[in-house]
């Protein structure tokens, strides 16, 4: 009985060998080509084409090649975004929106962290950029030359978020830093406190910063401020609150220019003993998503952060794919009033009330 014929090197094929585009245009009939520009996306195919093409990709089981068709189109499809850290939970609310924008329109998200350093913004994004990110999000508006001449060597676009800056080399999508440090000093003063202190993160290399210590000086202007940095976190709110309580007239109220920051200066007033709000106001900025869930609940700026991501995402893959122009754009933001401030003097007020 004869054997079987050997296959050669260059026909040889695995029957468990995953299925490529010439099998669908070997089983559908149609060019290569054709099979081609259904899975890519491409307009132009007839719809009865492109159906019996998707049929038998799902037949086939077949599984797009995506360095194959990166290497075909000159497209990863892939957008990164970099951020001074993963430490908060608002990058990951805000990566989660990015994300989730992006998979909609066939793109993937890559992350790399700079830990605050500007210089490190042109190294991380060379790295990006090594993985194929076609376009960037970054933070702030304030560009590290060497970052800047390589976007502009490559002609990459880029969205920096967090900022509302109009006149900025890259456009801007987020907030305006300066007015938000303005409306939150002009809440707590309209409640009449008038002896304030303020804790924020370092200002060195964060614009956002500086532009919302900026607002709260124009605001506070007459009032009794002082101004303490803190490192990011909880702990940083927490020795903040010590060299506030310290100050001699203390203050009435204490407005933090981050809620990590706030949560530790209300850990850190109740082990002193200092009642929040009565004795002691506080106010955050962020809204994260315990603010309105600790004790007292936190009143503070929410930011509209994943309505931010969604955006910034958006217009990268409308320049990316259409080809039309990235804009700056200001966001709303607002105070959400809960019960971690009130009026100045409510303390007494209430003592009051109970001797009469």
């Amino acid at each position: 009985m004869p054997s079987a014929p050997t296959p050669t090197r260059k026909n040889a094929r695995r029957a468990d060998a995953a299925p490529g585009v010439r099998d669908l245009a070997r089983s559908t009939g149609f060019s290569v080509a054709t099979i081609s520009r259904v899975i890519n996306g491409a307009e132009h195919v007839a719809p009865a084409t492109r159906r019996q093409v998707l049929e038998a990709v799902a037949a086939h089981g077949y599984v797009p090649n995506p360095a194959a068709r990166a290497l075909s189109t000159r497209r990863s499809r892939t957008i990164g975004a970099i951020i001074p850290t993963l430490a908060h939970s608002i990058f990951a609310t805000f990566l989660n929106a990015i994300e989730r924008e992006l998979a909609v329109h066939g793109y993937a998200l890559v992350i790399a962290t700079t830990g605050g350093d500007p210089k490190q913004e042109a190294a991380r994004a060379r790295d990006l950029l090594d993985l194929g990110a076609e376009g960037l999000i970054v933070s702030g508006a304030k560009r590290d030359g060497a970052f800047m001449r390589l976007i502009e060597g490559r002609r990459l676009p880029v969205v920096a978020t967090s900022i509302h800056e109009p006149g900025s080399a890259v456009p801007t999508i987020g907030y305006d830093n300066r007015a938000l440090g303005r409306l939150a000093v002009k809440h707590l003063r309209d409640l009449g406190h008038e002896r304030l202190a303020v804790l924020h993160g370092p200002l060195m290399n964060n614009d956002r910063t500086v532009l919302r210590v900026a607002g709260v000086r124009a605001a506070a202007r007459g009032a009794e401020l002082t101004l303490i940095e803190c490192s990011l976190n909880v702990a940083g709110g927490a020795e903040g609150a010590r060299q506030a309580l310290r100050s001699r007239p203390r203050p009435t109220a204490v407005l933090c220019l981050s809620d990590v920051l706030a949560l530790g200066v209300i850990f850190e007033a109740r082990r002193a003993g200092v009642a929040v709000p009565s004795q002691l106001s506080v106010m955050g900025f962020d809204d994260l998503d315990w603010a309105a869930l600790c004790e007292p609940p936190l009143t503070t700026l929410h930011l509209p952060t994943a309505e931010m991501g969604q955006l910034a995402a958006r217009a990268l893959v409308g320049f990316l794919d259409r080809g039309e122009a990235v804009t700056p754009q200001l966001l709303g933001a607002g105070i959400v009033l809960r019960q971690s401030t009130a009026a100045a003097g409510s303390v007494h007020s209430a003592r009051a009330r109970s001797r009469a």
